[in-house]
């Protein structure tokens, strides 16, 4: 296998602080911890997803600027409440700083309107630089990127956690996947569009059942609709560690009858890579 990139962990500042890092009862050095994870498996790049929706996040973007300096596999993309857009400068400031992304999540009716309220000259930059727009959204709310990729359809947006379609306990049917994917699926004639195939603790009943066959489904969908060039996969560490290990994170897809090895090599890796390498360059 070549080397693997990580389209989705998150890193702050003494540790996630909703799941199994607040377990120790003190501050975890999280960037430590994935950095080992990386070494003992291939890991050369990751993107760190930005979130500081939270009082105890509140200073993510300036925690990562301090990462990105220290650890060569860091590549940042910086949080923006969707209602505080940010402005051409300040995403100018952030590429100083080495980012190559905007984060987004996008939940619900107000953050839907405030999304579409941004301006075609942040989406333009954005757009023009290559950057990826990575969000965590969820059903109809995805349709809203529509309006925004038929203005900007070179937009590099990343769609999180296959689009959080519904969880499921048994595996459904194929017309059943496509139909809860429809809002992600319809994403799939914007050429930039990308997703990541991550969070299947979050779609699957339990969230431990590896390797998640349940939602196997919704990659086929996936597969048939973007190809598998635009397919990502994400840890979403440190998450994922409360019902998983980092290595079945990518493992699953070995046993996914519908991919072969020149597929998980893409998806595993060489897709992030050559996205980071477009930024970059």
């Amino acid at each position: 296998m070549s080397e693997r990139a990580d389209a989705h962990i998150h890193l702050f500042e003494g540790g996630y602080q909703e799941s199994l890092m607040k377990r120790f009862g003190r501050p975890v050095d999280e960037a430590v911890v994935y950095a080992s994870l990386a070494k003992d498996h291939g890991v050369r790049a990751a993107l760190i997803v930005g979130y500081a929706d939270v009082p105890w996040a509140a200073e993510n973007t300036g925690y990562l600027t301090q990462m990105e300096k220290q650890y060569d596999w860091v590549h940042p993309a910086a949080y923006f409440d969707a209602a505080e857009p940010p402005t051409t400068d300040e995403l100018t400031r952030l590429q100083a700083h080495g980012f190559v992304g905007v984060s987004f999540y996008i939940f619900g009716p107000e953050r839907v309107a405030a999304l579409l309220a941004i301006s075609d000259e942040v989406w333009a930059w954005l757009a023009s630089r290559r950057w990826l727009v990575s969000v965590n959204s969820k059903g109809d709310d995805w349709y809203a990127w529509q309006e925004v990729l038929r203005r900007h359809p070179e937009l590099r947006l990343v769609v999180s956690h296959l689009g959080l379609p519904p969880k499921q306990a048994e595996a459904p049917g194929a017309d059943g996947a496509r139909s809860a994917m429809a809002s992600v699926l319809a994403l799939a004639g914007f050429p930039k569009t990308q997703v990541k195939l991550s969070g299947f603790y979050a779609l699957t009943d339990p969230g431990h059942d590896y390797p998640h066959r349940a939602a196997w489904p919704y990659v086929e969908a996936l597969l048939d609709a973007y190809g598998v060039e635009r397919l990502l996969w994400a840890s979403d560490y440190s998450p994922c560690l409360d019902c998983l290990t980092f290595p079945q994170t990518y493992d699953l897809f070995s046993k996914m009858p519908f991919l072969n090895d020149a597929d998980r090599e893409r998806i595993e890796g060489a897709n992030l890579l050559a996205l980071l390498d477009e930024v970059k360059g």
